[in-house]
């Protein structure tokens, strides 16, 4: 019970966790939600006694926020880097941040709007760090071109665009919680 506490309460503060469980019944096992029946042939004592490597047993739990914390405090690092703050791209909103617990296969990470939506998309994606118009710059981040990206557009054509789209985007800014962006 300790070592489940203390992992979580570490996870809490995006620490990654390895927890060896040397326990016969295997209680740190089970209380982390995996079986201590299934391939119990892939368990620590396969790596004492010279029958498998430490990396064919670790097994990855379900323990809600573990994987999350890593992913948003790596992104985020990336994301904040010194060389990247005041260059007129948009911040994490700790907000939306605290809305999310789990790491989905696509985090939503920006929304936005446009009447002139190719040209916005552009200044996202390609648009320098020094120039002064407000993006996401993606491109100029070279820690993050290695990160996947996807892109959703909608179309929405209507009379009024000005008064009717903004409270779309605000809709969907609070159901959605994209990450980055507005408050």
């Amino acid at each position: 019970t300790t070592v489940i506490n203390l992992a979580s309460a570490l996870s809490q503060q995006n620490k990654k966790i390895l927890v060896i469980d040397l326990d016969p019944q295997g209680n740190a096992t089970t209380g982390l939600g995996l079986s201590n029946i299934d391939n119990s042939s892939e368990t620590i004592y396969g790596v004492l006694n010279g029958t498998k490597e430490i990396g064919e047993v670790i097994k990855k739990t379900d323990f809600e926020n573990l994987d999350y914390n890593h992913w948003l405090t790596s992104f985020k690092e990336g994301w904040e880097a010194e060389r990247y703050k005041r260059k007129f791209t948009p911040n994490f909103t700790k907000k939306r941040i605290k809305a999310h617990n789990e790491l989905l296969e696509w985090m939503p990470i920006y929304i936005g709007k446009s009447k002139q939506i190719g040209g916005r998309v552009h200044n996202h994606l390609y648009k320098e760090l020094h120039k002064p118009t407000f993006a996401m710059k993606l491109h100029s981040r070279e820690n993050l071109l290695d990160a996947e990206f996807r892109l959703s557009t909608v179309k929405i054509e209507v009379v009024n665009y000005n008064m009717i789209l903004p409270k779309v985007e605000s809709y969907l800014r609070n159901k959605i919680n994209p990450l980055i962006g507005r408050q």
